[in-house]
């Protein structure tokens, strides 16, 4: 369907009025779009930029304004819609006074007079009284109420959320004051399971059940922290040593990869070694043959020393091999070893092989009851059970 433009033009006179069909309503009539042409005599108007207003005075006298554009497709060579509001057709009957406004800037470029009829409606069924309507007047109480609105369902939110803040802050002082919370000033029992992330630092000691505390992967691997005392009635296995400066105590199991303790070891039952008991310094009192002696070892250092004992003569071949004088295992030389014998203020020497025999190397030693031997030597034995 072909538009219909109502042209007007800006060279008209002032006290020429042009009649715009299009804008003729019946009363009731609400956003009627009008279709107009600004020519400037002959030549299109170029309204780019330019604010276009419909300003008229109706039947009754009463003041209507707007500047609704639609369609601005045209608007380069003056063509372009308005949309009417229903205030126009208010009241019926031509309209006193009316005009189409052109400005840029704030300055008015030209004014257009028109006019055009409102006519009544008998089919309405309630009659409304002419009211001003300017259209950026009622744009900015319409922008107002939607701005209040909008505050208002704001401050209800605020009033809400405010609501349910009290009744969240209540119910977190109900658990406060019913001890659901930790509190740093009195003392707390905690019934669930709780994960520490960093270290627990116990200045004054840590307790609890050992079977309980194996669960954890830390007691695994190792404890750094310093602790006054360690209980353990149960099961307990440290897998990567356990050193102890005053005293270990076990009620119960204690499984030790490895443990230097420097302390005591004092067991209520039975101690039971399935492995070997090893130490870095051991002392033992033995009886080599017919002699007393006493073997140290310190780390894979051996020292031995025989005194005060009547040498044993059996004869020639006594003083080839020693019979029954054998080191025991755990103290026996890398490979052969001397020991110096002080036997009636005169030295002399004997070996001792890596299976623990020992051999006299010098015949020039005499019985008495003045004797000593001593000898120092590397072994790799293993500790003795």
């Amino acid at each position: 369907m072909a538009r219909t433009y109502a042209e007007l033009n800006t060279n008209l006179n002032t006290n020429q009025s042009t009649l715009i069909d299009q804008l003729n309503g019946r009363q009731g009539d609400a956003n009627r779009e009008v279709f107009f042409q600004i020519k400037d005599g002959t030549t299109p108007y170029n309204l780019e930029g330019k604010t276009i207003a419909l300003f008229a005075k109706d039947a009754q006298g009463v003041i209507k304004a707007t500047s609704t554009i639609n369609d601005q497709t045209g608007i380069s060579v003056g063509r372009f819609s308005m949309i009417i509001p229903k205030e126009f057709y208010q009241a019926s009957g031509a309209v006193e006074d009316a005009y189409i406004q052109i400005s840029y800037s704030d300055k008015v470029i030209s004014t257009i007079p028109v006019s055009f009829q409102v006519i009544a409606n008998t089919m309405l069924v309630t009659q409304t009284q002419s009211q001003i309507f300017i259209d950026s007047v009622q744009n900015l109480i319409d922008d107002t109420n939607q701005r209040l609105s909008t505050t208002t369902t704001s401050l209800t939110a605020v009033e809400n959320a405010v609501e349910a803040l009290k009744v969240t802050i209540g119910n977190l002082n109900d658990q406060y004051n019913a001890d659901l919370f930790a509190k740093k000033a009195n003392d707390n029992e905690f019934k669930g399971v709780n994960t520490f992330d960093q270290k627990i630092i116990a200045p004054n000691g840590l307790e609890g059940k050992a079977d309980s505390a194996t669960q954890a992967d830390t007691l695994n691997q190792s404890i750094d922290q310093t602790v006054q005392s360690i209980t353990a009635k149960n099961w307990s296995t440290f897998q990567s040593g356990l050193e102890s400066f005053s005293g270990f105590k076990s009620h119960g199991w204690a499984n030790l990869d490895y443990a230097a303790i420097a302390g005591n070891i004092d067991a209520d039952g039975d101690v039971n070694v399935k492995g070997k008991i090893k130490s870095s310094s051991f002392t033992k009192y033995i009886e080599i043959g017919k002699l007393n002696a006493t073997i140290s070892r310190f780390g894979n250092v051996v020292f031995i020393s025989i005194d005060t004992q009547k040498w044993p003569y059996d004869g020639a071949t006594a003083w080839t091999v020693a019979y029954d004088m054998v080191i025991p295992a755990g103290y026996r030389p890398v490979g052969t070893a001397s020991m110096t014998i002080i036997n009636n203020y005169k030295m002399s020497s004997l070996k001792v092989n890596s299976n623990g025999a020992i051999f006299f190397t010098d015949t020039d030693v005499s019985s008495s009851t003045n004797f000593e031997a001593y000898g120092t030597w590397i072994t790799n034995d293993d500790w003795a059970n």
